[in-house]
């Protein structure tokens, strides 16, 4: 790597904590524009940057991004023993933002598993809960795979029942008219009522673990 100025250096880093409370879109193109000066920073400037870079990489939604160098500044966090950043926990900020990241493309077991280890750390903590509330109610299980397919199938007979009844029943069988109705609403109210009872169920069944987990020792 060409030697750099040692003038040139720490002036990056004053240039980059002026940009404090700039756009996140700013900090970002900044640090994105310097990254090779940046990266010849010592480790504690570094990390500083890095985890404001990461930080608005967060408020921009740039989650793939964010995950591409995220661990690094984790592992960092641990080896050299670094508690805080901007007067926060940085090493369980970190985590959440990784967390949120594969949670917004779509790695819900993984997000899963940070959220749960996060909320073990502070058991009282609400966004912590509702993250892995929210992340588990993602994860579809097979029983409200198999009631939405149910629900579509009834939903399916419905749409039969409706077109038996247009063409056919309203013009040569009409003395069962309110029978095939009755049958289409019920097979469309089992549909409604498949479908959001399942959904009903995942929910609470969510919320209870999450809360058992939230008062749980373990």
């Amino acid at each position: 790597m060409a030697e750099l100025s040692s003038r040139f250096i720490p002036s990056i880093y004053e240039d980059f904590k002026d940009l404090s409370g700039a756009e996140p879109r700013e900090l970002a193109r900044f640090y994105e524009n310097n990254h090779t000066v940046i990266q010849n920073l010592e480790t504690d400037e570094f990390f500083d940057l890095q985890v404001s870079y990461l930080t608005a990489l967060f408020d921009l939604g740039s989650h793939q991004k964010l995950l591409d160098i995220i661990d690094e500044p984790i592992e960092v966090s641990i080896m050299h023993n670094i508690k805080e950043h901007n007067g926060k926990d940085v090493f369980r900020k970190l985590l959440y933002m990784k967390a949120d990241a594969l949670y917004h493309t779509m790695h819900f077991t993984e997000a899963k598993n940070i959220f749960l280890q996060l909320l073990r750390m502070n058991r009282s903590n609400g966004f912590y809960k509702e993250a892995l509330a929210k992340t588990m109610r993602k994860m579809v299980p097979r029983f409200v795979k198999n009631c939405r397919a149910m629900s579509i199938l009834f939903f399916i007979l419905s749409a039969v029942v409706i077109a038996i009844e247009m063409l056919a029943i309203q013009y040569f069988f009409a003395d069962y008219a309110v029978q095939v109705e009755t049958t289409r609403n019920i097979l469309f109210a089992l549909g409604w009522a498949t479908l959001i009872g399942a959904e009903l169920i995942h929910f609470f069944q969510v919320k209870r673990q999450v809360n058992k987990i939230a008062v749980s020792r373990k």
